[in-house]
């Protein structure tokens, strides 16, 4: 008998934060459970840790690999997921007593191929904050509604609010499967670009409002890091994303098609960002300008813009960069 949900873990030295983690995916109840635990490479205690909890619960499944990055664990997870349902959880992070069925049997009432949950961002004691009522990450979502995934998409553009964390999606898992789900392994921000593909891929997308997922606020994220090779490394994604939204966009209707490149201009800003005040050599930054310009990244965002505050940043990414391109290394 298939398990009702499959829970993907993957786990990267993070056996400071592990056993919170792992005691709140085993307390889930209500529902038959598989934890699919991946540890990419961990150089500390995680793995060890990992199996003590597996010794103590028949529900988890552990997979070993040498360290590929989130994107290689998760999709390791996925190739050995059984569930009916799909939900993934950072090794980090925090699951609310509950969620898991609670999700489910939202998803199952709502006949959905896609439910987007809610969280709430934590440092210590996840527990006793959310007894608290913690704002919620999501305030903007349609709640009461199903819709298909684009018009979700098209909803999310406008209401300046897309959360492309895949922590906060259950997913039926056939429909992952008949469109080839895979997180994408050259690019951190590899969420986007998989929350396009999902959302398409789903008929029937459903929300839910209560914040059961905690999200650790850890500032010693690769996100947060100014590591000259982290930060190149983030940059060179915000262009992989452009690219993917750029060209992705081309082939979906019209309303689909703007909100894409709409959202492609509002990553933008998040590389101009990082270009301009992130630790990042000039050589890099001419090589990124370079592919900037070359991608024609700049005429898509000029298309997207509805007003001058939006052709103002479309026209500085373009000026920028040609400014850029030829600084000498």
């Amino acid at each position: 008998m298939h398990p009702d949900v499959s829970l993907i873990i993957p786990v990267f030295n993070n056996e400071l934060f592990l056993n919170e983690s792992l005691a709140s995916a085993r307390a889930q109840e209500g529902l038959a459970l598989e934890i699919i635990i991946i540890d990419d490479g961990s150089k500390d205690a995680s793995l060890s840790l990992i199996k003590e909890h597996a010794k103590a619960d028949p529900r988890i499944i552990v997979i070993e690999q040498e360290n590929q990055g989130v994107s290689a664990a998760r999709n390791a997870g996925l190739a050995r997921a059984s569930g009916k349902w799909v939900a993934f959880l950072d090794g980090d992070d925090w699951l609310a007593p509950g969620a898991l069925a609670a999700w489910q049997r939202k998803a199952e009432q709502d006949d959905l191929d896609f439910l987007v949950c809610n969280g709430f961002s934590f440092r210590t004691e996840p527990k006793a904050l959310l007894d608290s009522q913690p704002p919620a990450i999501l305030s903007h979502q349609p709640w009461d509604e199903v819709m298909t995934g684009a018009d979700w998409i098209v909803q999310c553009v406008q209401r300046r609010e897309w959360p492309h964390y895949v922590w906060l999606q259950f997913c039926r898992r056939s429909v992952m499967e008949e469109a080839k789900m895979r997180f994408r392994q050259d690019m951190i921000h590899e969420d986007i670009p998989w929350t396009v593909q999902m959302a398409l891929a789903a008929k029937r997308t459903g929300f839910s409002q209560p914040p059961r997922y905690g999200y650790r606020s850890n500032p010693d994220s690769l996100t947060q890091s100014r590591d000259a090779d982290k930060v190149h490394h983030r940059i060179s994604s915000y262009l992989k994303v452009a690219a993917f939204l750029k060209e992705f966009s081309l082939e979906q209707p019209q309303a689909v098609r703007k909100a894409l490149q709409k959202q492609l201009l509002r990553e933008m800003g998040h590389f101009l960002g990082k270009m301009r005040k992130g630790n990042v050599t000039r050589a890099h930054r001419s090589e990124f300008a370079s592919e900037f310009l070359a991608a024609g990244i700049a005429g898509t965002m000029l298309k997207s813009c509805s007003n001058y505050r939006e052709l103002a940043a479309a026209f500085k990414a373009w000026y920028l960069c040609q400014i850029w391109k030829r600084q000498i290394p």
